[in-house]
């Protein structure tokens, strides 16, 4: 089977289970999220460890109340992380508060956009808003509510949020036309409740935290003219940890998450046309940070990650289970204070176990394989900008071609206001 044929076979069980495409989810980063989508790009770990921006503009980003972030690279000859991100805020009166979300995640991992509008009020027992989530299908607009006690900034923080996905959906499905008079109604409707804990000290952090999509099932039309209707159900939990504490000189972390889907389809009157789709992928990271001196910084760090994704018919059926250690040194050199760079080296081993009958021709791998990497990057600060740049520099005899030594590029910017 092509690869087009598969692709087209997973995105319809995907779109069936509710697709119309950390802070809060949605169906959308739930419906797109694959586990084998990432074999498209051999050295997908590799690239998503370089995407992200200098560890060390995480605090501005953090405490200022207006900001704008992107962070974006190379995964194949056709496609390219994205990760923009926007806060505002702006006072509602004396104490409450307005407060602009835009998030927008595009890579192997999944594809979804949020433009969340907030309306905080601070109370006696903590702080209480309200969320609207705006889409052009009305359908797929979301609200939530939010409880949060204690600063974001230091201190003890407890964040509780519940929303509710797609909340005009019903009401859209009967007062609309858009699948020929017929409506997609939700027979089960989808909601997420999130809970998250933080505490920040002068040399340490801790954060726990977990959302839930509950079960959601949602009638789908395939063709008006046909009076049947499929039965799309999709359900998914991502849950993290992260902590972090520095001592004589040394930074040193530890990070884990993971994150589950389940989708499937079933036709009203063809039952033996029952798809599901499970995919879950875990990972653990551990790192340090020392400086030498006053310029210079090492950074090492391991990461263990875990894909696995099981089909059946309609789709093509199979598992496939991927694993990658991948480790990264790195040696930063400051000579200013305002201009730094980068100098590092990557090196992933991933073991590949899968029951389709040609994964290659179907979603991209090349199986069990080892990928290799150097890197420079430079960065700096331009008023209230940073700029940072990675070049990666090829290890390994691909099975296809490579432009010299290039392996891919990765760009970041962030600013306050």
């Amino acid at each position: 089977m092509s690869a087009s044929r598969l692709a087209f076979a997973i995105a319809a069980c995907v779109a069936l289970a509710g697709v119309p495409g950390a802070g809060r989810a949605s169906t959308e980063e739930f419906a797109s999220f694959s586990a084998t989508a990432q074999e498209e790009d051999d050295e997908s770990l590799l690239d998503h460890a370089l995407t992200a921006p200098p560890s060390f503009w995480r605090d501005e980003w953090e405490r200022g109340p207006r900001a704008f972030r992107t962070s974006q690279g190379c995964l194949t000859s056709g496609q390219w992380i994205l990760v923009t991100q926007l806060k505002l805020e702006a006072p509602l009166g004396d104490r409450a508060r307005f407060g602009l979300e835009y998030l927008d995640d595009a890579s192997d991992r999944g594809q979804w956009e949020h433009f969340d509008l907030w309306f905080r009020f601070p109370t006696r027992v903590g702080r209480l808003s309200a969320m609207f989530r705006p889409f052009f299908d009305k359908s797929r607009q979301d609200f939530a509510v939010q409880w949060e006690t204690g600063a974001d900034t230091a201190g003890l923080h407890l964040q509780l949020t519940f929303g509710v996905e797609d909340m005009f959906n019903n009401l859209w499905a009967f007062r609309q036309t858009r699948v020929g008079n017929l409506s997609e109604p939700y027979e089960t409707h989808p909601y997420e409740p999130a809970a998250r804990v933080e505490w920040r000290g002068e040399h340490s952090r801790f954060e726990l935290g977990g959302r839930w999509l509950t079960v959601g099932e949602k009638q789908l039309i395939a063709d008006p003219a046909v009076p049947t209707f499929r039965l799309g159900t999709l359900w998914g939990a991502d849950a993290w940890g992260y902590a972090e504490t520095r001592a004589l000189a040394t930074d040193a972390w530890v990070t884990a998450r993971s994150k589950q889907v389940f989708s499937r389809f079933d036709h009203s009157k063809r039952p033996d046309s029952t798809g599901n789709d499970w995919r879950r992928q875990w990972s653990l990271e551990l790192g340090a940070r020392r400086a030498l001196g006053a310029r210079w910084t090492l950074e090492a760090r391991g990461i263990y990650q875990s894909r696995e994704q099981e089909t059946s018919t309609p789709l093509v059926p199979g598992r496939f289970e991927g694993l990658d250690r991948l480790l990264q040194l790195e040696l930063g050199w400051r000579p200013v204070a305002n201009f730094g760079t980068r100098f590092g080296g990557l090196h992933d081993r991933i073991g590949v176990t899968q029951s389709y009958p040609d994964p290659l021709n179907q979603y991209g791998s090349y199986g069990t394989r080892t990928e290799n990497r150097l890197y420079v990057g430079v960065w700096i600060r331009l008023g209230r900008v940073l700029l940072s740049g990675v070049e990666g520099i090829e290890l390994d005899d691909e099975p296809y071609d490579v432009s010299l030594i290039h392996d891919k590029g990765f760009v970041s910017l962030q600013t306050t206001f």
